[in-house]
């Protein structure tokens, strides 16, 4: 691509195919999505290119075919009315679509949001004794989120804010709304991230925390039972060619190391 062709493409997503006139879509991470072509079916596949910006320029799918170098290739593809298809989609997918056809820019945009809610300390173990702390975050094109778009609920559909019972909310900074859960011991909890524009729900995705003790054992010490009795088997199996041979001695009390050496020939006469 040519740097004109790429400022003229850069303009024209920021300005000429702005937020107003662009199509938005808002799904959760794990969903498959579907973005279809802005222009008449008679136009072969091979015509068609498909381009992502977050932030910067992606070929997803040059003259008909998948780009492989293109972030999350091999989750995309194309289908016989040049849609373009991406399984499982991850924050990575979020950002700015544009479909060309013969070098073209197409008319339309479609602003792909990404809502992923997760344990967001990487030791969190909603098994063990600790609080957990929830991230959920919209991952989007550029633009920020508008205060109070992204919140939390309990299973009673109560919005989450401030400190109360078993929880702290972390507030939302840009587009990610934190939630501290207090460690409920026996209690299985269900929160739900909502992203809302005004009383309008956008996309809201559920998680469960389970802090019912599956087993009274500690996982911990069933691996430390598990490697200390494999230690043990270990210590048998090589032990064991000893004992053998201590055993074979006992039962055979004339073995070499018991036989006598004769007199030498000096001492005969």
């Amino acid at each position: 691509m040519t740097a004109q062709l790429q400022l003229f493409i850069t303009l024209l997503l920021h300005f000429g195919a702005g937020i107003s006139d662009g199509i938005v879509l808002h799904r959760r991470a794990g969903d498959d999505v579907v973005l279809p072509p802005d222009f008449d079916s008679h136009y072969p596949c091979s015509d068609v290119d498909w381009l992502l910006y977050n932030p910067y320029i992606n070929f997803i799918v040059s003259n008909g075919s998948i780009v492989k170098t293109s972030p999350g290739a091999d989750k995309i593809s194309l289908s016989s009315n040049c849609s373009l298809i991406i399984n499982n989609i991850t924050a990575e997918n979020a950002g700015l679509y544009n479909c060309r056809v013969r070098k073209t820019v197409g008319p339309t945009s479609m602003f792909l949001n990404v809502l992923t809610v997760s344990p967001y300390q990487p030791h969190g173990d909603p098994g063990r004794d600790e609080d957990v702390t929830l991230r959920c975050s919209l991952n989007k094109y550029l633009y920020g989120c508008e205060k109070n778009s992204i919140i939390w609920l309990d299973e009673t559909g109560t919005v989450l804010v401030g400190e109360g019972d078993g929880f702290v909310s972390g507030g939302q900074e840009s587009c990610v709304h934190y939630l501290i859960v207090k460690y409920q011991k026996g209690s299985k909890r269900r929160f739900t991230c909502r992203v809302v524009d005004g009383w309008r729900v956008k996309i809201e995705s559920e998680y469960t925390l389970d802090f019912t003790d599956s087993s009274p054992i500690d996982t911990v010490l069933i691996i430390e039972w598990v490697f200390g009795g494999l230690m043990v088997v270990l210590v048998i199996i090589a032990m064991f060619p000893i004992i053998y041979r201590m055993k074979v001695k006992m039962n055979n009390p004339n073995n070499q190391t018991d036989v006598h050496l004769p007199c030498s020939s000096s001492e005969q006469g």
